[in-house]
């Protein structure tokens, strides 16, 4: 069996292994959606007038809708549409009305769902951890271990543009080992099927990638670790345990030991 994956699989089911994931994904962090005080007053205007295309107009705008509706998504990407469909602009704007200005304003202020924001809280205690956190720039002159700092979509981007990176979604980490680079994903899977199975799919696809310049690692925890009594195995994704040495899947809590064995492994005091 991979060394760590039997090591991920090894932790899982020791004592404290959620207490010590707390850690990595507090899970009480909130990133409340900020609505500026102009966005605000738009939204206290079209609502003072009833008009409920200059409402939906101006909270199409925000980053979080008010209210799950499955035809807003269209509305985002015509804007158009809002002209020519009036029974619909009448039915959402309604709805609107109806919940009230705080609701209104409560709504589009959302925090993101915890899973969406597994990258953050990653990235926020990798930044924590004991080396240094560099721009674009100084990250590349580095001779020993940092970390690259930005945003999903500002690290998939070095990657594309200084590595020959060819993957379509955001990266949660670049890391510089001497003259290695490794790239990572983290996924926390919270139960088997659908977008969960999906999400795990993801990480084994990411790290089969082959690039001569990089090295991929997905970085998952949660029910992937967890072992049947009686089949002995992973009862989620057994594909898992036959992965090749060279296919690394491990737990965020075994990052620390995977850093400082590809320091000793590229001759880094």
């Amino acid at each position: 069996m991979n060394k760590w994956v039997n090591k991920s699989i090894k932790l899982a089911n020791s004592k404290g292994y959620l207490d010590k994931l707390i850690e990595v994904y507090p899970m009480n962090l909130t990133l409340v959606r900020n609505v500026s005080t102009a966005e605000k007053n738009k939204i206290k205007k079209a609502f003072s007038k009833k008009n409920n295309k200059e409402l939906i107009s101006v909270l199409l705008g925000l980053e979080r809708f008010p209210i799950d509706d499955p035809y807003i998504g269209f509305l985002r990407k015509d804007k158009n549409a809002l002209m020519k469909n009036p029974k619909t602009v009448r039915r959402i704007g309604n709805r609107l009305l109806k919940m009230g200005l705080k609701e209104i304003i409560i709504g589009a202020s959302r925090a993101k769902a915890p899973s969406r924001q597994v990258g953050q809280m990653f990235r926020k205690w990798l930044y924590g951890l004991e080396y240094p956190v560099l721009n674009e720039v100084d990250f590349l002159k580095n001779r020993k271990v940092a970390i690259l700092q930005g945003g999903d979509a500002a690290l998939v981007g070095f990657a594309k543009k200084r590595l020959g990176y060819k993957g379509k979604k955001g990266l949660d980490m670049v890391l510089k080992i001497g003259n290695k680079f490794i790239l990572g994903e983290t996924k926390f899977i919270t139960t088997s099927g659908g977008t969960q199975d999906k999400s795990f799919r993801e990480g084994i696809a990411f790290i089969k990638q082959k690039n001569k310049n990089i090295n991929c690692i997905a970085i998952m925890d949660g029910v992937v670790w967890l072992v049947s009594q009686k089949k002995k195995k992973l009862s989620l994704y057994d594909t898992v345990i036959n992965l090749g040495d060279n296919k690394i899947v491990l737990s965020a809590l075994l990052l620390r030991d995977f850093i400082k064995e590809e320091k000793k492994e590229n001759n880094l005091n």
